[in-house]
């Protein structure tokens, strides 16, 4: 009789303890940023040298052009 009680009284404590141990959530969770982060202004010499590099690949694809018309030329 006395292990009847003791497995009944076993297994509600087990799942008293497995059940608060498992909601816990202790954890902060970090409030939600209201604003999104602005973009940052640009530097100006960044700006000049992507300028600088598309002015180089648009030579170069003229450059390439100008070949392909000798070459077809010449034939």
């Amino acid at each position: 009789m006395n292990s009847k009680w003791l497995l009944k009284l076993t297994g509600t404590a087990l799942t008293a303890v497995l059940i608060t141990g498992c909601a816990a959530n202790d954890q902060d969770v970090p409030p939600p940023e209201e604003n999104p982060p602005m973009e940052q202004p640009t530097n100006p010499d960044v700006e000049d040298d992507m300028n600088d590099i598309e002015e180089d690949e648009n030579q170069m694809e003229d450059d390439v052009n100008d070949m392909e018309e000798d070459t077809e030329d010449q034939q």
